[in-house]
């Protein structure tokens, strides 16, 4: 098959959505596929099927970003016949889309649900006069209402939320969800919990609870530490991975000691098994990466109903809360604390990665048919 991809940045170490397209262009290259990616700019891949095609476009402000890429995509994809055509968001054309970040309305209400009265109907009327809440409104509704793709949803959150805001066919969506490398994230990785506790300071027999964010307020960082505040007579710590910043450590402070800011790690596969469990309170995520890395690495986690990863916990290695929901949090904590939050080896193991690649490949050889 010739398949092309749309990314905006074609970079493994950037983000999510950015590494799920690296590794999936690197897997069709390798089943023999020719493959096509329309970026603004991207590293250079590793494999002689994999074309890199640059489109120029603004990089500020955000909204003419995405909208010229969209544009500079749909004209560089007619030079491309006979390709199916994939991406992951602000694109007009596609015959499979992934919408890695989730949809954009649900995302819009529960980002905006962690806000209280009158602020929360502020914030919400003044985000729909920005532009950029405009653009991406616009490019979803036309995604699902002119383009009309096949819908790779990554996890049932994400197939409901299509449905519930979009009315959409039903049948154009297939749920194949996030998938991790399991050579990477697994139990074993334990022989190198003495290591890493040594290097933040953790005694052998502390609880340590984890938590990971490059967006700490949607992530419910707030939250967390309003729960570790009711904890305080309990015994455990909190390591604090990804972005930081003095208003952070500034909000951790009433717990003295108890917070450890890590900062950007790259041994996070070594962080997930040395620790005793993932506290990851969302406002919304459309499949947490970090929850099946965690899961997969045999920590259990704490994460909420508004995480669409929540479908891997929901029968064991953990405990799935409201968002927002400070003494649930509390409850769940005290919980894995004492042993209570079920065998993770018995959860809903995460996917290999390469599994989800065949679906996904899979996927798109019957509709070549």
């Amino acid at each position: 098959m010739n398949i092309s991809i749309a990314i905006e940045k074609f970079d493994p170490h950037v983000g999510g959505a950015e590494r799920y397209c690296w590794d999936l262009a690197h897997y069709l290259a390798e089943k023999g596929h020719r493959v096509e990616i329309v970026c603004r700019r991207g590293s250079d891949p590793l494999h002689d099927s994999i074309h890199l095609s640059t489109v120029r476009t603004p990089g500020f402000p955000q909204f003419m970003r995405h909208l010229s890429f969209g544009l500079a995509h749909f004209f560089a994809i007619r030079k491309l016949p006979g390709y199916w055509h994939f991406c992951v968001g602000n694109t007009f054309a596609m015959d499979f889309y992934q919408p890695h970040g989730g949809v954009h309305q649900a995302w819009f209400l529960r980002e905006t649900a962690m806000l209280k009265e009158p602020f929360r109907t502020m914030r919400r009327c003044l985000m729909r006069l920005s532009l950029k809440d405009m653009v991406q409104r616009a490019m979803e509704r036309w995604t699902f209402s002119v383009s009309k793709p096949q819908v790779i949803a990554i996890s049932r959150m994400v197939a409901s939320d299509i449905t519930r805001f979009f009315s959409y066919d039903q049948d154009r969506v297939h749920l194949i969800p996030n998938g991790v490398d399991i050579r990477r994230y697994r139990p074993e990785n334990r022989e190198h919990r003495e290591e890493i506790r040594r290097r933040y300071g953790f005694r052998p027999d502390e609880y340590v609870f984890l938590f990971v964010a490059q967006n700490p307020r949607l992530k419910g960082y707030n939250v967390l530490l309003d729960a570790c505040r009711t904890l305080a007579r309990s015994r455990f710590s909190v390591l604090v991975v990804g972005n930081r910043n003095a208003r952070m450590e500034q909000a951790a402070q009433s717990l003295k000691q108890r917070v450890i800011f890590a900062g950007k790690v790259d041994d996070l596969h070594k962080i997930y098994p040395a620790c005793d469990c993932l506290v990851h309170p969302t406002y919304y995520d459309a499949c947490s990466l970090v929850v099946l890395e965690s899961l997969a690495s045999g920590t259990p986690v704490i994460t909420t109903s508004a995480n669409g990863a929540a479908m891997f916990v929901e029968n064991g290695g953990g405990a799935v809360i409201e968002p927002g929901d400070v003494p649930a949090l509390v409850t769940a904590m005290s919980d894995v604390m004492a042993g209570r939050e079920g065998d993770v080896a018995g959860s809903h193991q995460p996917y290999d990665h390469r599994t989800v690649f065949f679906q996904v490949e899979e996927l798109m050889r019957r509709y070549e048919q």
